[in-house]
Order: structure tokens, then sequence, then C-alpha cells
């Protein structure tokens, strides 16, 4: 640990010393946007030193756990280093907002610009709390939902015919994640422009509408500046419909800043373990801990995503004190906080509740991948995207289409155990895979369904729904 500490102290010190060289905040705006863009790419590469600084507390954690205390000189460097990363996150952030609001970039979209989201006969209107809502004057009637979010709806409802709750919910959630251009935000973009806005700290607090659209449309712009072929009236109307959707189904015009975020950050581009790191720092108090009012709090946003594509059942339903319990009896007997260690030991093992998320990264980053081999169910070759080999029948691959809708063939069963991947394989994967299916060759069914295990780390719930188990390289399991 001590090295560690080291390393990150070090770091620390070049980052401080960048910070300090910083001159005065440029008057001129084409200075501020060159700026703006400077210190972006400061923030961007900040995500090392935050993962070095959560390494230490991590390790710190585990010492902690076994009743191992630290010597007094390391505790006391590791109180150091935290206070120095606050003030110095602090310090970079507020300058962040000093250039930004110099900057001509962040310009809130009007009404007007909003209205021209939707054509004739469509009409964008807004009610006496800021909602928006929309006319179809050919056919007299009105509707919560953007037309386009309406089509789009509609183009999920084709997904169904996948077996699979996980992959289901997966796929319609990468398909609106495109619909969003929120595959185009990566998580720093998404956090910096929260942070620009004041959002830091502010979980318990309520946003309204009109303060939805100023930070969407910063978003936005920032995005298109790099995408320019993007639709930023669009993409902003349809995000905050459906971050309405989801948060504020009654349409009251408010939500929780956290819910906000949270939603946000489901469907940004980004490391799923920098996710959840994120989204536990955000409920995290001073010391770095979290109850179990707080957890069920983020864990309930997050069950809100698959809720509002009617998948909610699938992965615990709505009632999130189940997942609370799991998290905190893993963590250990008779806790009332736990750390980050303990919550990413938690997700790590995919639990039923989040399940989904864990997916939706891995459909997203197998999307273009070429597997070198044939499906011997409809013969396509290349495999494109998810590959599935079965453990039990020697030498047998699927593609995704034919497993998501769990076809077989005379020698393959569905109940087979499969071993999904995301990525190109190597020649170790295959020997792997060989020796396994060799094993099992010779295994009876009932041998195979006694040693099988859950697709995912469950918990007690009247709303839990039986899976196969498929076997992913990143994780040891997930639900299908």
């Amino acid at each position: 640990m001590q090295k560690t500490l080291e390393e990150v102290e070090g770091r620390l010190d070049a980052a401080e010393n960048t910070v300090s060289s910083w001159g005065p905040v440029p008057q001129d705006p084409n200075l501020a946007d060159q700026h703006v863009h400077n210190v972006t790419k400061f923030r961007e590469g900040l995500s090392d030193l935050q993962r070095g600084v959560d390494d230490v507390n991590d390790q710190a954690a585990r010492f902690s756990a076994h009743n191992i205390p630290l010597a007094a000189d390391n505790s006391t460097r590791l109180h150091r280093l935290n206070s120095r990363w606050k003030n110095f996150e602090g310090a970079v952030n507020d300058r962040w907002r000093q250039v930004a609001g110099r900057s001509r970039e962040v310009t809130p979209l009007t009404a007007a610009q909003l209205g021209s989201s939707v054509s004739s006969p469509w009409e964008r209107a807004i009610a006496t709390n800021k909602v928006p809502y929309y006319i179809n004057h050919a056919q007299e009637t009105t509707y919560w939902d953007h037309p386009e979010m309406m089509s789009l709806f509609d183009a999920l409802a084709d997904l169904n015919h996948i077996k699979f709750s996980a992959y289901r919910t997966a796929a319609k959630l990468r398909a609106l994640q495109k619909k969003l251009a929120l595959d185009q935000a990566n998580l720093q973009l998404v956090t910096d422009v929260f942070d620009e806005h004041g959002l830091r700290g502010q979980n318990d607090r309520l946003i309204e509408v009109s303060d939805m659209v100023v930070v969407l449309s910063t978003l936005y712009s920032r995005i298109a500046s790099d995408q320019p072929e993007i639709n930023t009236n669009l993409t902003t109307d349809l995000c905050l419909n459906w971050l309405l959707n989801v948060y504020d189904s009654q349409r009251t015009g408010q939500m929780r800043v956290l819910s906000f975020r949270v939603g946000l950050v489901c469907l940004c581009k980004g490391h799923l373990e920098e996710k959840y790191r994120y989204v536990f720092r955000l409920i995290a108090d001073p010391n770095r801990l979290v109850d179990q009012r707080k957890l069920g709090l983020l864990l309930h946003d997050c069950v809100q995503v698959p809720r509002q594509l009617g998948e909610v059942a699938a992965f615990g339903g709505s009632n999130i004190e189940p997942s609370v319990r799991s998290c905190f009896t893993k963590a250990g007997k008779d806790r009332d906080t736990i750390e980050a260690v303990h919550f990413l030991s938690w997700v790590q093992q995919e639990p039923q509740s989040l399940v989904w998320l864990a997916v939706l990264h891995r459909v997203a980053a197998s999307e273009q991948i070429q597997h070198q081999v044939k499906c011997n169910i409809c013969k396509t070759c290349p495999i494109v995207g998810l590959r599935y080999r079965c453990l039990k029948c020697i030498g047998f691959d699927m593609c995704q289409q034919c497993f998501f809708e769990g076809r077989s063939s005379k020698s393959h069963k569905i109940t087979h155990p499969m071993h999904e991947y995301c990525s190109a394989t190597t020649a170790g994967d295959e020997v792997k895979d060989f020796t396994k299916a060799l094993k099992n060759k010779f295994k009876s069914k009932r041998a195979l369904q006694k040693h099988a295990k859950k697709g995912y780390l469950p918990v007690q719930t009247v709303l839990e729904v039986s899976s196969s188990s498929v076997v992913s390289p990143q994780c040891k399991s997930v639900l299908i």
C-alpha cells in the first residue's frame, strides 16, 4: 500500500503544479473557448488519478475488513491525500465554471428552437409547469411523448422476440441510447456538464424542466461540436422526454437531481466500473461511506430505467429492499455503512437488480466485433457481435441472433451451459472451452443441473424469475 500511496501522491503533486501554473481567466471569448477545451482535456486525464485515489482507499478498506490496522504514518498520509484530492477537485471545478461562463459555447435552447424538433401536423406546446406536450392537429389529439419517441417505442416492440430478459432489455436500451445520441457522450463530459451547472452535492434538491433544458442544451452542444450531424434540438427534446417518462411519469415538472444524474450516467458512454464508482460517490458521505437509505435511493433510481420499458419484474421488481440487504450482507455482518470496495465487489457479481446495465455494456462493446467462426444454427460466418460457445457440445458456436431467440438443434439444447464472448477469442480461450466441453460431454443432465449457477446474483423477492446460466469472460454470469 505504501508504494501505491507514494505513486498517487507524486501524480497529485504534478497535477497541482499544472493547475497552479494557470494564469487569470481569459477575457477574450475566443481564448475562453480554447481554455474550456484545455481544461476539459486536463479533467479527462484526471480519471486515472481518481482511480489511484480510489485504489488506495480500497486497499485501506480491505485491511480494515480483516481487522488489520494501518500504520500511523500511512493513516495520516491517507487522510492528507483525501483532503488534498478534495481541495484539488474543487479548484479544478471552480476553474471550469469560471471559463465555461465566459465561453460562447453554452447557450440554452429556446422554446422556439425546441419547437422545431417536430414538423406539421405536429406542434410542441408547453404546460403551465413548463412540461412539453405534443399536439397532432390532423387527429386533434395531444400526447406527452414526442412523435419520434412514440415511433421508437413501436420499434422497440419488435425486440420482444428476444427470449431472455436481460438481453431484451439491453437491446432496447442500446436502441434508445443511440436515438438519444448518448452513445456519443462519454462519462467525463456528462459529469463536467453536471458540475458546470452546479449540480454537485445537490442530489436531494428538485430540478425543474427549465433547468433540465439548460443542462441538456449544454450537453448536446458539446456532443455536436465533435458530431456536427447531430440535431441538438431534437436530441435535447427526446432526452428530456425520456427522463420525464422514467422519473416524472405524472408530469409534475420536477425530479430529484440524483435521478436526473443517474439516468444520464446509465446511458452515457464509459467504462462500467467507472460508472459504478461515480454513482457510489454521488451518494457517499464525506467519509466515503453509504448507509442503507442512500443505497436504496440509488438502486430505486436505477431500476426505474428497465421499469419504464416494462421489464422490471425480471430484475427483482420495484422493491429494492432485498437488493440493499444483499449488498450489506455481502459486505459483512451487522454493518451500518459500506465503502466503495464493498459496493464494487457486489456489483461485479451482477446483482439481479443491475444485471441489465452490465449486459448493455457487453452488447455495445461487441457490436463491431467479428468472430471468424460459423454459427452452427443459421450458418452465418463470420459471427458479428456476441458469440456463444456451448460447453457441452464440442465445437458448437451460436451467433447472438440465434441465441437471443433461444434456438436449438438436434444435438444442442437450450439447457446446455454456454460461454459468452464480447471480444475476439484467443487460442487459449479455445483450448479452455474445448476442455470444459470434453468434461461436460460425459456428465449427465442431472449432474449439469446440479452444478448450474444462477445467471445473476439473486435477491429474495416474489417477482423473481427463473433463468438459465450463461458464463461470460467479463463477469461470472448474466441473467438471460
